[in-house]
């Protein structure tokens, strides 16, 4: 009997983030039934180094591991093939699950399995820390903005996955051209609850996180736009949150605090693609803004913590 809910693990190296991540499902959440759920890994390392830590969980029943043959971000794609639950949540292999909270995840997808809600989580990136609820696309979007992007919240219900399984993929972002093909969902529902512990990665830089946000990501938006799935004033309104907020938040990190090394190469003219001709210097410009958005964030993060207590 397959498991209701499937956690797809794409993986490549960092082996003891992974063995944390594994360690918040089975130990931090261990009052979940090992048969309501499984875990899959798939790993794309040719080097396979994640294949250490697997005799450490196959005394899990419901542990799966995986060689993929596949570049970079499309093994995102072949984590959800491998699962085999109702429900399939890509989840990313830095991210912790808080103690307790897979228990509460899977009851509510469950009291969703009939109208077969798209959830999206967002783990207080929102700040307003609880599930709501959409009618329409337009609106989920609208809310989302640039983070349905964010590999780490996407979830697809495995009978509509495999309706669209096979069709045209971004190859940087494969998950959000699966994401996407869910416009005409019944429900939609972003769970904003702080359900993660995120492991930094260090020095992160292995692409060209600027061209994926200047041309692959709002090329896909772009579409979505053209096949009248969302409003040209959202599509403007996700745009000018990526040249707002999250470009000078990436700018911010690897030219001021340089925690993070991704290349810019060709930024000002891709800068042009989608976005106003100002957009790149409105970017620059909003890097002063971005010390103040993480300080407001941690104060309410905080408010959050002390009203929740």
């Amino acid at each position: 009997m397959n498991p209701f809910y499937s956690i797809c693990i794409p993986c490549y190296k960092r082996v003891e983030l992974v063995r944390n991540t594994l360690n918040s499902i089975y130990i931090d959440n261990a009052d979940v039934s090992l048969s309501d759920y499984e875990v899959v890994i798939s790993d794309n390392d040719p080097e396979s180094e994640i294949e250490k830590i697997v005799p450490d969980f196959s005394k899990y029943e419901n542990f799966f591991y995986h060689k993929t043959q596949c570049e970079g971000f499309m093994n995102s794609y072949y984590a959800l093939t491998y699962g085999h639950g109702e429900f399939l949540k890509l989840h990313n292999s830095q991210i912790m699950f808080k103690p307790g909270v897979l228990k509460s995840l899977i009851e509510e997808i469950k009291a969703c399995e009939e109208k077969k809600t798209l959830f999206f989580y967002t783990s207080g990136l929102l700040c307003n820390f609880t599930s709501r609820y959409y009618n329409s696309f337009e609106d989920f979007m609208n809310a989302l903005l640039y983070w349905s992007s964010w590999s780490g919240g996407m979830s697809i219900w495995r009978e509509k996955f495999e309706r669209v399984r096979g069709g045209e993929l971004n190859s940087l972002f494969p998950h959000t051209s699966i994401f996407l093909t869910q416009f005409g969902s019944s429900e939609f529902c972003i769970n904003d609850a702080i359900i993660y512990d995120v492991q930094r990665v260090k020095k992160r830089g292995d692409h060209n996180k600027f061209e994926a946000f200047t041309v692959h990501y709002p090329s896909l938006i772009d579409k979505s736009c053209r096949e009248g799935h969302i409003s040209k004033q959202c599509k403007d309104k996700i745009f000018k949150s990526i040249y707002n907020e999250f470009i000078p938040t990436l700018l911010f990190n690897k030219y001021v605090a340089r925690i993070e090394t991704f290349e810019a190469t060709g930024f000002k003219d891709n800068c042009r693609k989608y976005f106003p001709r100002y957009a790149y210097w409105v970017a620059w410009l909003s890097i002063a803004c971005v010390p103040f958005r993480i300080s407001y964030r941690k104060i309410v993060l905080k408010l959050h913590k002390r009203l929740t207590k």
